[in-house]
């Protein structure tokens, strides 16, 4: 019997995994062969994260964050609305090598003496008042007093399975480019590029993370694309798409390599049952615009240790009125700041021709306004985001709001005011 089994090594899995067994006999359970490799992602990881990981990482090891995060391009065809954090103060977080990341966090589960088990899938979940049992595609079981779901979105029936709801889903690829450091930095200047074009995608970005001798491209598909068409589509982009060419130029990459997956957002309405807690993008706990992953995962598994470890010491059956604490603290700890992304994404990701006129007035915005640059650094550094300004984002969307010529104006108000709201 185990005091709990994680299902899904990813970042949320891995930092609940690292935290939780410090003081609980604990499993990891990843259906990917980890053994075999775990996928490379390059990833941004904003100084906002580091609170949820402190004590489990180290800043200065250079192989999990080969570089500092110092600038973000929000791009458009005509603009590039740069955060420069040489323009505020400290960098706006690391560049992460996230398998790198994992694996670190995998070896310090192991050395808190949990186990870890990958290329294993479990298939069911059977309910007990004392305990669950699960039970793998080779008819084996092991049995928990808690059960964490940290799968992301290829987890889906397993939560129907236990009676949560799944969050929205869309389909997205990205693929790694290499060359040497010196070619990478004439390439690319930003450490993020965040570009937007409703041709490429109506629900999401096409992104650029640069790392050392290598970066991570990819973009977030519609709903119902197939695999092929996605990678075809990424490939022809990466080929001939202009305003990214000089930035891939000279640099080599296998598309047969791209990777593709599904990507949650919208949280669903419960994160907790007797016995059982979801975290991060499992429960869609995703910034609905930037897709910013890796917060969610990091700060979810900090707030289910915190709630889980008096709940461990006071020998408790795991209620669902108990473990409701989860879900309060998640709410308040980053929904404020998630409204920002609620907002945007109301805003750009939808049918309208004004999408490419809004996202190149945003991107005109940040080059020229200095406040606006600065409201966006702060939400990158603040290491308590549950106090996240709001009236920062209000002013940003004023000002873009004033921007508009005077017939747009009139014709997208309503959808301005509403996405004020949304604040």
């Amino acid at each position: 019997m185990y005091d709990v089994i994680i299902i899904g090594a990813g970042v949320s899995g891995v930092t609940f995994a690292s935290k939780i067994s410090k003081y609980a006999k604990t499993m990891l359970i990843e259906a990917q062969d980890y053994q075999k490799e775990i996928p490379i992602r390059t990833n941004i990881f904003p100084e906002h994260n580091k609170p949820f990981v402190k004590e489990e990482l180290d800043w200065n090891n250079k192989k999990i964050f080969p570089n500092p995060h110092t600038t973000s391009n929000y791009m458009s065809d005509e603009f590039n609305g740069v955060i420069d954090s040489k323009e505020f103060g400290i960098p706006l977080g690391n560049v992460s090598y996230t398998e790198n990341l994992i694996q670190y966090l995998i070896t310090q589960l192991e050395s808190h003496g949990g186990t870890f088990k990958s290329n294993e899938r479990i298939s069911k979940i059977n309910r007990y008042n004392d305990h669950l049992e699960l039970i793998n595609t080779k008819g084996e079981s092991y049995t928990s007093k808690l059960l964490i779901l940290a799968t992301g979105s290829r987890g889906f029936e397993l939560q129907r399975s236990l009676g949560f709801g799944v969050p929205d889903s869309y389909i997205g690829v990205y693929l790694h480019l290499f060359g040497d450091e010196t070619k990478i930095n004439e390439n690319l200047r930003w450490n993020y590029t965040f570009h937007i074009n409703p041709k490429i995608s109506k629900n999401g970005p096409f992104f650029f993370n640069k790392g050392v001798e290598r970066i991570s491209a990819g973009y977030l598909g519609e709903k119902n694309q197939s695999k092929e068409e996605i990678i075809s589509k990424l490939e022809r982009i990466l080929k001939n798409y202009k305003p990214i060419q000089s930035f891939v130029d000279g640099l080599t990459y296998n598309i047969s390599d791209a990777i593709v997956g599904e990507i949650s957002k919208h949280p669903i309405k419960k994160y907790s049952n007797d016995r059982v807690l979801i975290l991060g993008e499992a429960a869609g706990i995703v910034s609905a615009f930037f897709y910013e992953g890796l917060l969610p995962g990091v700060a979810c598994a900090d707030i289910a240790a915190k709630t889980l470890k008096p709940l461990f010491e006071k020998g408790s059956n795991f209620s669902r009125v108990e473990l409701q604490e989860y879900d309060k603290e998640v709410n308040r700890v980053l929904m404020t700041y998630f409204k920002n992304g609620n907002a945007f994404e109301y805003l750009i990701y939808n049918e309208s021709s004004s999408v490419k006129s809004l996202w190149n007035l945003y991107t005109k915005l940040l080059s020229e306004n200095k406040t606006c640059r600065k409201y966006i650094y702060d939400a990158y550094i603040n290491h308590d985001l549950s106090k996240h300004i709001v009236s920062n984002d209000r002013y940003v969307g004023e000002k873009l709001f004033g921007m508009l010529p005077t017939l747009s104006k009139l014709t997208l108000s309503p959808k301005f005011f509403k996405a004020m709201l949304l604040l």
